[in-house]
């Protein structure tokens, strides 16, 4: 959930609201504060974390703030190419517990990296089956997604499996597709667009096991992708489970480009997972 910065008035030099978000036990900064003040904020920050039962404070910094980064024990994790507008976002984050920065399963994660660098090649726009259908979702489409989402996941690091939570992000700037099979709803994806920054997070992609392999997320990335464009959104970027071959190979061929991995990032599927950065600008 966000918090506002009222709320710990010690942190009020950020000027803006910070991602508190105890489900996945990290906070997110997406404003640096100044330099003389930063010690002072990341001792604040941490104080919070500790309440909040959070072990990993995640800062998004712009190229001349990162000196006081690399001076306060944080260590880097990747980078979004024109986060901010067009200008890049280096990702730091803080881990409070050193058991949080541990790779979940290092191994299993290099040779799904090897399997995409073996399959470069580029998606195709193709023609979904004519029993298939691909459309943008609307508010009355979110019961129905709730319960995908809810039968794919063991857990998410979002409560997507509110029908209420699916309503309220449709009107907060998320772009919803899904396909539906004979009336069916069997995959859905979405586009979170940060009005602030000009970007935007393809994320909750979700298909029913027993569709899987037939390019049904793939052609709703095509779809997001012509949509963000329309919007003049400059930057999209993702975050990808390191140990799916999928997702990250899905990724891969729509022209994203690798930008890191995030260690014990999002609790998916059952547990903290280390997540593949990708990045696409438009």
């Amino acid at each position: 959930m966000s918090i506002a910065i009222e709320e710990y008035q010690e942190l009020s030099t950020l000027g803006k609201v910070i991602d508190l978000d105890p489900h996945n036990r990290r906070i997110k900064v997406y404003q640096m504060p100044q330099e003389e003040v930063f010690l002072e904020v990341k001792e604040s920050l941490e104080k919070m974390a500790i309440e909040k039962q959070c072990d990993k404070i995640i800062f998004y910094s712009k190229e001349d703030e990162v000196d006081c980064l690399n001076q306060a024990d944080c260590e880097k994790e990747g980078l979004i190419h024109g986060f901010f507008q067009g200008e890049d976002a280096h990702i730091y984050s803080l881990f409070l517990n050193e058991e949080r920065n541990q790779p979940v399963a290092w191994e299993q994660e290099k040779k799904v990296m090897e399997i995409i660098k073996q399959n470069q090649k580029e998606a195709l726009e193709l023609e979904l089956p004519d029993e298939f259908t691909l459309r943008s979702a609307k508010i009355d489409d979110a019961p129905r997604m709730a319960k995908l989402y809810d039968d794919v996941f063991e857990t998410y690091p979002t409560p997507i499996n509110e029908a209420e939570f699916i309503e309220e992000m449709m009107n907060d700037h998320v772009y919803f597709t899904i396909v539906e099979h004979d009336g069916e709803l069997v995959s859905a994806c979405s586009a979170d667009v940060f009005p602030a920054f000009n970007a935007a997070e393809m994320t909750d992609c979700a298909t029913l096991p027993q569709y899987r392999g037939r390019g049904l997320l793939s052609q709703q990335f095509i779809h997001l992708e012509r949509k963000m464009e329309n919007l003049g959104v400059q930057t999209l970027f993702s975050y990808s489970r390191a140990v799916s071959v999928g997702m990250n190979l899905i990724n891969a061929r729509h022209g994203y480009k690798y930008g890191g991995k995030m260690i014990q990032n999002s609790n998916i599927s059952g547990r903290l997972e280390d997540m593949n950065i990708w990045v696409k600008n438009l």
